[in-house]
């Protein structure tokens, strides 16, 4: 089996983003494990309630999206362990990119999704000359909202009782940033 990553996008010299595969499920179930209290306050995928074959499948199924040009499933890598994920959606029919993120408790406060999302944010422009990248969390989410707030993001809109969230509705907020813009303030 080779070892070398699919994709590989380098954040920092100790950071990387690497395409999610298969093989890097348990990984990502121990990681998942360890910060469940903070995932269901603020996310609800199914394929991290169930136990490793939920989650290989998912990723599988994540796969399939990047070889069909849909977006790339990524793995936040620090000093060689897996501590985040970076979901990168395409829409080309608009064309437009979608940023998710979360991060391992212990790794949060260090900078490490904003300067993921900087990457990304470029690659997109530049790479898949996206006219806007998008990004949306929940409205009470006040880490997630700092990140597109830091790359100068501009807040487009609430949307009231977006969706059910285990116990709960919560708004969500959209944000967004124009290619214009990036060229303009240079946010790289």
């Amino acid at each position: 089996m080779n070892a070398e990553p699919v994709l590989c996008l380098q954040v920092n010299e100790e950071t990387q983003l690497r395409l999610l595969e298969e093989r890097h499920a348990e990984a990502f179930l121990a990681l998942i494990e360890r910060n469940r209290a903070q995932l269901q306050a603020w996310i609800a995928v199914d394929a991290y309630a169930g136990p490793v074959e939920v989650l290989r499948a998912y990723l599988r199924q994540r796969l399939l999206q990047f070889v069909d040009g849909e977006g790339y499933h990524l793995g936040i890598w620090h000093k060689d362990a897996l501590v985040g994920l970076l979901d990168y959606r395409l829409n080309q029919r608009e064309p437009t990119a979608e940023l998710g993120y979360w991060l391992d408790t212990l790794q949060q406060g260090k900078g490490l999704v904003t300067q993921a999302c900087r990457i990304m944010v470029r690659h997109a422009f530049e790479e898949h000359q996206v006219q806007k990248v998008e990004i949306s969390c929940a409205a009470d989410n006040l880490r997630s909202r700092a990140i597109p707030e830091r790359l100068g993001f501009t807040l487009e809109g609430t949307l009231q009782r977006a969706g059910w969230l285990r116990d709960r509705y919560v708004d969500a907020v959209w944000y967004g940033l124009l290619v214009s813009e990036w060229q303009e303030h240079r946010i790289r």
